[in-house]
């Protein structure tokens, strides 16, 4: 027998059993077995049957005209299974009945499998085997609504979905077709069921017909309240205690409610909401325009939040509202949410800039406050300006604000971006590791997180980690998958792990992208195609993200010693201007040790003459560790190509492998073709003058195993030891500037040496 609620699986379960058995043992389905006619009909092409019994009569034979009936009206075909589908609530007189057709089934090699909702309380027999099914959690729930709905859902709304429905996925699908795709997908707000469908109608009939008036009041007045959590800032988990009613232990015993700790909850949701509707209750007034403003800015409801802002900014509404939409935009890349400067050209914003940093500015220090608002008057001239006016002041700032207690996941990525900008990445690393455990509140303070680690993790190289948080960001909204920020870390994870080409097309905004978020935009995924050794389309992006914006989250450093190993690959020397103009590199003051390799790097690949050699030299040191593997390998290709440039095959050779090797240790095969670009193109560029410095015994060696000839038979061509020819190519490879034949044969494809087709 298997137990589980309408709508649970028990159906697919036994089936799916059935189904294992093979098609020749005969299985019989009996559906509707209560009523005067039941349908019955052996699994397979055979048609439905009537079968003329009266199962719910009380006479001990019955049993045995059941099986007579089969036999009569299913051409005497005995089966060996009985499935009993949907017997509903099994009485003690109903499953007494099925205990007396398991007999007569016994008797006939036959077994019953059984599906109901439940079992009589009583002692069961001792040879019945019970499966119950419990509820599924959520991410099983989700895998079965996406394959349903063909549509990605937003994780908050399934936990909302799984909570209501009891991870019935009957329920949970009745509960998901009732919602517009915005609200499947996070883009307006959802908190729960205005009313119970059928499917909940038909599972918890038995239920509701126990609960009494006072029962049914009270579980009314938990689903008005639930309605209106989800506005509050507090997360909501669907678990609010439900007070201490002496109705509570009455509901108790029908199963509706348990209490744990000393606080009673509720176990089916939906069961309350089929009480509300028996009583007709008033529904919950409708929250103020500032309080849903929040709801929607703390759960990222962009298509909900887009059209409030359109009709009217937030700038007129609450301090923490302005707070909350200035560090939201900030955080999708949008301009709604910054105000506009007055006459001076700056922004007042002390009325809110505790707000932008804190849950809550009790107890901190005046002078922390003071610097709070200087950041906040920093950040908004980097958001609409592109400007910081004194670096030194805003490092300052920040490693105050930094030391308080209380802060919240919005004013941290907001930190983060800031320190990342000035070059400080291990200040922003340090500040992720301080506070990765701390409780984000909402959906927008969970995104904010996983992208703040994403962020660190792609200026560091550790491109797994980006894609990790990126994962999770769709998970929880998946309507973040179209900012630009996480579009352009997508290009560089999907380049580095995959080799994918990115797409730089740029989609169409619900508002307006920040020439901030543009310019990032343009710099991730320039450095995806830099990666990838496509130097010239890389060229054009991180041009424009320079131009654009002096103060990427990347920091200009990083962005313009990209630019520079672009336009030099390229040989696009028109592009240097941007990478070598503004003043912004060296307001970065004290850089991380990656932006030292990164600045280090950029200087060699400026360098002329023998002062080129000793600034590459010093790059390379400059490269290892403590800087990230992102900046060791990227200076290492471009040493390669330096050294191949200038005729030492053998050196690049070894940069290049260097470089390969550790891009394959980081699990990066995308970057390892980029490398093998690199490298392929930097040996074409002096292989011709390589070709003429081979000897004659060496061309003739060249030209055998191009022409598909193995080690042994060159060797008995020239007349000499097999480990010979081998150590000789190896030599000739080493010149040329490849690692092995396939290479040879590539490099004769694509600048053949004038005496290749020669006879031997």
């Amino acid at each position: 027998m298997v137990i589980g609620p309408s709508g649970s699986g028990k159906t697919a379960t036994v089936m799916h059993a059935l189904r294992g058995l093979g098609p020749d043992v005969p299985v019989l389905r009996v559906q509707r077995i209560w009523s005067r006619r039941p349908h019955a009909r052996f699994l397979g092409p055979t048609e439905r049957s009537d079968l003329v019994v009266l199962p719910s009569d009380a006479d001990g034979n019955v049993a045995t005209g059941f099986f007579e009936s089969v036999t009569e009206n299913l051409g005497g075909k005995i089966p060996r299974v009985v499935f009993v589908d949907d017997a509903g609530v099994l009485t003690e007189k109903r499953l007494a009945w099925l205990q007396r057709l398991a007999d007569e089934a016994f008797a006939l090699d036959c077994r019953v499998v059984v599906a109901a909702e439940e079992l009589a309380p009583d002692v069961l027999p001792d040879e019945l085997d019970v499966l119950r099914l419990g509820p599924l959690g959520a991410p099983a729930l989700r895998a079965f609504l996406t394959d349903a709905l063909g549509l990605s859902i937003a994780a908050d709304v399934v936990e909302r979905i799984t909570w209501w429905s009891e991870g019935n996925p009957r329920l949970a699908l009745e509960l998901a077709q009732e919602l517009s795709v915005a609200q499947l997908r996070g883009g307006a707000l959802w908190h729960g069921p205005d009313a119970a469908g059928t499917a909940a109608r038909r599972t918890y009939r038995h239920l509701l017909e126990r609960v009494d008036e006072s029962g049914a009041d009270l579980l009314a007045s938990f689903v008005l309240r639930q309605a209106g959590s989800c506005l509050g800032e507090e997360p909501w988990d669907g678990a609010a205690g439900l007070g201490d009613d002496p109705s509570l232990r009455v509901l108790a015993g029908l199963g509706l409610t348990e209490a744990h700790d000393g606080t009673w909850f509720l176990r089916h949701p939906l069961v309350a909401v089929l009480c509300a509707e028996r009583n007709k209750a008033e529904p919950p007034a409708a929250p103020t325009a500032e309080r849903r403003s929040e709801a929607m800015l703390r759960g990222l409801h962009m298509q909900e939040l887009n059209p409030v802002l359109r009709a009217g900014p937030l700038s007129v509404a609450c301090p923490k509202n302005r707070a909350l939409a200035f560090t939201v935009s900030v955080l999708a890349g949008q301009t709604w949410g910054v105000p506009r400067a007055g006459a001076s050209g700056d922004v007042d914003c002390r009325e809110w800039a505790d707000h932008v940093w804190w849950r809550a500015a009790t107890g901190i220090p005046e002078p922390a406050r003071e610097s709070s608002r200087r950041l906040t008057a920093a950040a908004l001239r980097v958001e609409s300006e592109g400007v910081v006016r004194d670096p030194a002041r805003l490092r300052a700032d920040l490693e105050a604000v930094g030391e308080t207690p209380g802060q919240h996941w919005l004013g941290l990525q907001l930190q983060i971006r800031m320190r990342l900008m000035l070059g400080d990445v291990s200040g922003a690393r340090a500040l992720v590791a301080a506070h990765v455990d701390d409780d984000a509140r909402g959906v927008a303070e969970q995104v904010a997180r996983s992208l703040s680690v994403a962020m660190v993790a792609a200026v560091e190289g550790q491109f797994h980690d980006v894609r990790r948080q990126l994962d999770i960001i769709r998970r929880l909204r998946p309507g973040c998958d179209g900012w630009l920020v996480p579009r352009g870390l997508t290009a560089l994870a999907d380049a580095a792990i995959d080799g994918r080409v990115p797409d730089v097309g740029v989609p169409d905004a619900l508002g307006n992208w920040s020439a901030r978020a543009a310019a990032e935009f343009a710099a991730d995924v320039g450095a995806a195609h830099l990666l990838l050794g496509r130097a010239r389309e890389a060229v054009s992006l991180l041009a424009v993200s320079a131009e654009q914006c002096r103060w990427p989250y990347q920091c200009p450093v990083m962005v313009r010693a990209d630019l520079v190993d672009a336009a030099v690959s390229a040989g696009e020397v028109q592009a240097l201007s941007a990478a070598i103009g503004g003043s912004a590199v060296n307001d970065c003051g004290a850089l991380s040790a990656d932006l030292r390799a990164a600045a280090a790097r950029g200087a060699a690949l400026l360098a002329d003459g023998e002062r080129a050699l000793a600034a590459f030299d010093e790059a390379v040191r400059a490269s290892t560790p403590p800087a990230s593997i992102r900046q060791h390998v990227r200076t290492l290709v471009a040493y390669g190509r330096f050294r191949a440039a200038r005729g030492d095959a053998g050196v690049a050779v070894a940069a290049f492998d260097r470089g390969r090797t550790l891009a394959q240790l980081a699990g990066l095969a995308g970057w390892t073709r980029g490398i093998d670009t690199a490298q392929t193109a930097s040996g074409g560029a002096v292989a011709s003058n390589r070709w003429e410095g081979l000897r004659r015994d060496e061309r003739t060696m060249v030209r055998l195993a191009l022409k598909g000839a193995t080690n042994s038979k060159i060797a008995e061509s020239v007349f000499v030891s097999e480990r010979t020819v081998v150590n000789r190519l190896r030599q000739v490879y080493r010149r040329l500037g490849i690692r092995d034949r396939r290479d040879l044969i590539r490099l004769a494809e694509e600048c053949p040496p004038r005496w290749a087709a020669a006879e031997v």
